[in-house]
């Protein structure tokens, strides 16, 4: 039979020292909210489940339940805790979700540094050694308000002993401190969780008190060292700050290590869920979003942003925006322009200055190089648009759409009043006002636009 491992990941505190409306496991780090990254970090154990326990009011939080229960690779389920009555309270809450299992991982949502590697160490352990509870600890050279970790003289963890109990000249370094991490043996879990005892202080019960019972009763409590960076939760602004700066410079540091030329990098910014292709150069002052992709051997900067996009190999992106949007192969944008709403463009197009382009397709080899608006537009192969080009898309009331045959010469300063349609070959004079469709290799001019063949572009008679 195959190993079961659960993951409970506790998330039921209230934030207020956040001072926000917004619940504390959905504050960001690199880009992505803090539970996201607990969640895909929880991945590592490949657990059968994963249980999030929530207060009654985070589970009213629609916005938090979606990101808990969006499909992911192993079923994730909601345990509530009715009262606020500490960690150990709040993984009693998970037990009836728990069910029959191996190892039980216990993980904070509030920890977005915890790594991967960390938890399978802490796995490895609990599989390797016979200790119903592996921690997670971190030498550090002041121990603050972590637990402290007291071992026998044998080595072995006796106990964690907390700041208020704990003797003042004993907690400066080098420290091993306690980071509330664990993974506990699955049979023993459910007898233990409930021998749990409230503080007489804070009448809270404690998952640290797991450690005295094991030993207790004779088992075995292991540890596996993690970084010290590990340990950071966050309870308030600048902790969410220090984490921010800690991971985006992970981040940074795995893409050079991949093959990615990062400019000044202090000066750049890459989300978590990024991905880079070898040899692209990222230019300083760039923001590189969640939910985008770059390919090989593009070149983007300085100062771009990109959100949401997709860019394929061999692109460049000057000083521009890029948003909900795709660019492929051999395209180059900018500098100062702004791809947004669910535009493609395709290969081997140039996009040059003050350019905005929204909802719209640039087929292969179109050139748009200077100042202009396509708005709900289709453009076609070769066609060349030129300055000062708007699609006028908004009747003000709806949005219609403007389609552009291929190898189409738009004038500079001419306007195409949507819905309009201009055939292949076309050829639009400079200043034309586009009010009705053209056809196929016609040339129309003036205002409004009108066909130089003796036709007007919807095929009446010229006045």
């Amino acid at each position: 039979m195959s190993e079961r491992t659960v993951v409970v990941i506790l998330a039921a505190g209230a934030g207020t020292r956040m001072r926000s409306r917004i619940a504390k496991p959905l504050h960001t780090v690199a880009g992505l909210p803090m539970i996201d990254l607990v969640l895909t970090t929880a991945a590592a154990a490949n657990p059968d489940t994963i249980i999030v326990v929530l207060s009654p009011t985070l589970a009213e939080d629609n916005v938090l339940t979606a990101h808990i229960t969006t499909d992911r690779q192993s079923p994730t389920k909601i345990a509530i805790q009715e009262q606020p009555l500490g960690t150990g309270d709040a993984l009693r809450s998970a037990l009836p979700l728990i069910g029959a299992t191996d190892r039980v991982l216990v993980l904070f949502a509030d920890h977005p540094l915890l790594t991967g590697a960390s938890i399978q160490a802490m796995l490895e352990t609990s599989r390797s050694l016979d200790a119903v509870v592996v921690l997670l600890t971190c030498m550090l050279d002041d121990a603050a308000g972590y637990g402290r970790i007291d071992r026998r003289d044998d080595g072995s963890i006796a106990r964690i002993i907390e700041r208020s109990d704990d003797v003042p000249g004993l907690r400066s370094g080098p420290i091993e401190v306690n980071s509330g991490m664990m993974v506990v043996n699955g049979d023993w879990i459910g007898g233990a969780v409930v021998r749990l005892t409230a503080s007489p202080h804070t009448k809270e019960c404690y998952l640290t008190e797991l450690v005295e019972i094991a030993v207790a009763d004779g088992h075995g409590v292991a540890a596996v060292r993690g970084q010290p960076d590990e340990l950071i939760g966050i309870n308030d602004r600048l902790d969410l700050a220090m984490a921010e700066e800690i991971i985006r410079n992970r981040l940074k540091e795995h893409h050079q290590r991949s093959g990615v030329t990062l400019m000044n990098p202090s000066t750049i910014a890459i989300d978590a869920d990024v991905s880079i292709g070898a040899d692209t150069v990222i230019l300083p002052g760039s923001v590189i979003r969640s939910g985008t992709s770059i390919g090989a051997e593009c070149e983007i900067g300085p100062n771009s942003v990109l959100s949401e996009a997709v860019i394929g190999n061999r692109c460049r992106v000057s000083s521009s925006y890029v948003t909900s949007s795709t660019i492929l192969d051999g395209s180059d944008v900018g500098p100062f322009s702004h791809i947004r709403g669910n535009t493609i463009v395709e290969s081997g197009v140039h996009v040059g200055n003050f350019a905005e382009i929204k909802n719209s397709v640039l087929s292969q080899g179109v050139r748009m190089g200077h100042f202009g608006y396509a708005g709900d537009a289709t453009i076609g192969t070769d066609s060349n648009i030129g300055a000062g080009v708007v699609t006028c898309n908004f009747d003000g009331k709806d949005k219609h759409r403007t389609v552009i045959g291929k190898r189409v010469f738009v004038g500079s300063d001419s306007m195409l009043v949507a819905p309009v349609t201009i055939g292949d070959d076309a050829i639009l004079g400079a200043g034309s006002v586009v009010t009705k469709d053209v056809l196929p290799g016609d040339t129309v001019v003036g205002v409004p636009a009108r066909s130089t063949r003796g036709q007007a572009g919807n095929g009446e008679e010229r006045e």
